[in-house]
């Protein structure tokens, strides 16, 4: 039993130092094995024999040097304990709990949304499965954000929690859940800038399942829609401008350089206005500093709640003055907007990469999809 035990640390603690960016489905060493994870930077799975052990890094905004880890077993696996000290969760799971929309669709994506038994802001949900579950009781409303309603939460006696961070201050709000007997998992996925990135992390919940050889087959399936879409625009030479975003409250919040929306610019065959920041988080600008460049720019993209020009003046007079906004060059991503707020942009197009790079694509070079029509997207008149 000793040597037993031993192995088992020994095998952890070579397991934590690979590097988990192969391009085979898994790799191994002896006994052990690390999943494949070709795009996503926040998470790492790693397996002893049968036990998977989920790492997650650095899960909310400016988080740095911040680590959780979570053990996955069955009942009857034997658990050394070396892994005894961090979040244990058999598998495969029952019931489940989400407080973002982005976990709806990761659900959906692996066939697995009649497990949830609870989610937040269910107003915001559109997944047409998922509002009928909710309608018909099957999935309770467990508040939202600084208001979760922890007496639903426990009595739903779900099998774990499925959370994001979005400060420094989400650990010791998780905590009381904890406290009461509740398991809580981070997921990072809204930080990756990578749309594979975002898309990989079915990887993580698919482990929960036990479907990871399904989620992968999946996963690749739209990689390669999506690789297939960046190589028609390999040969693009005349790239237009993109504008993106709207002032909110006298600040206009653009996308990093280094986010998610800049990497999709690009990946549509465009230039990034503000491509040279380099940084995934939001830069804060005031008006002035923004209309310094917002006139090079021949495509407006990504304006907030507006559906239409009128709305954007309504926001800011001065507005109309940008280059794109007279020649009516703008392109929102609302149009999939339920009648209750929610926006399936910010929930599907987690799993839908490949359908939102064709609509900017389209957009930027028409041309060469002739026969897509809008998704995501719709142009604002």
């Amino acid at each position: 039993m000793i040597k037993h035990s031993l192995f088992f640390i020994a095998a952890f603690t070579v397991l934590i130092s690979c590097n988990s960016t192969n391009n085979s489905p898994s790799s191994k060493t002896g006994g052990l094995s690390f999943d494949t994870i070709k795009y996503a930077k926040g998470f790492t799975i790693n397996n002893i024999g049968q036990i998977k052990v989920l790492s997650v890094f650095n899960p909310w905004e400016g988080a740095r040097g911040v680590v959780y880890k979570y053990v996955l077993c069955s009942k009857s696996e034997h658990l050394p304990d070396s892994l005894k000290k961090y979040q244990v969760i058999y598998t495969p799971v029952h019931r489940i709990i989400c407080l973002s929309t982005t976990h709806v669709a990761l659900l959906s994506f692996i066939n697995r949304l009649n497990t949830m038994v609870g989610v937040a802001g269910p107003q915001f949900v559109s997944n047409r499965e998922a509002r009928k579950l909710i309608t018909a009781g099957k999935i309770l409303d467990v508040g939202y954000d600084q208001a979760l309603n922890y007496e639903v939460i426990v009595s739903l006696k779900p099998d774990l929690v499925l959370a994001y961070g979005v400060n420094s201050e989400t650990a010791s709000e998780f905590k009381k859940l904890e406290n009461l007997g509740i398991k809580v998992v981070l997921n990072g996925e809204y930080l990756e800038s990578s749309p594979l990135g975002k898309l990989e992390w079915i990887k993580f919940l698919a482990a929960f399942y036990g479907l990871s050889n399904e989620a992968n087959k999946e996963f690749t399936k739209v990689e390669q829609k999506y690789l297939g879409l960046l190589h028609m625009c390999d040969s693009i030479k005349e790239k237009p401008n993109i504008l993106c975003g709207i002032p909110w409250k006298g600040v206009w919040y653009v996308p990093g350089g280094d986010s998610y929306a800049a990497q999709m610019i690009r990946d549509a065959g465009a230039n990034y206005l503000w491509s040279e920041s380099m940084q995934k988080e939001s830069i804060p600008l005031n008006f002035e500093k923004v209309i310094e460049r917002a006139n090079s720019a021949d495509i407006w993209i990504n304006t907030g709640s507006a559906n239409h020009l009128k709305d954007i003046l309504s926001e800011d007079n001065r507005l109309g003055s940008i280059r794109a906004f007279k020649q009516k060059n703008i392109f929102n991503s609302n149009a999939l907007t339920n009648s209750t707020g929610g926006n399936d942009f910010w929930e599907s197009g987690i799993v839908n990469p490949d359908i939102i790079l064709k609509d900017l694509i389209k957009i930027c070079h028409p041309q060469l999809l002739p026969e897509h029509s809008l998704v995501y997207y719709k142009k604002l008149e």
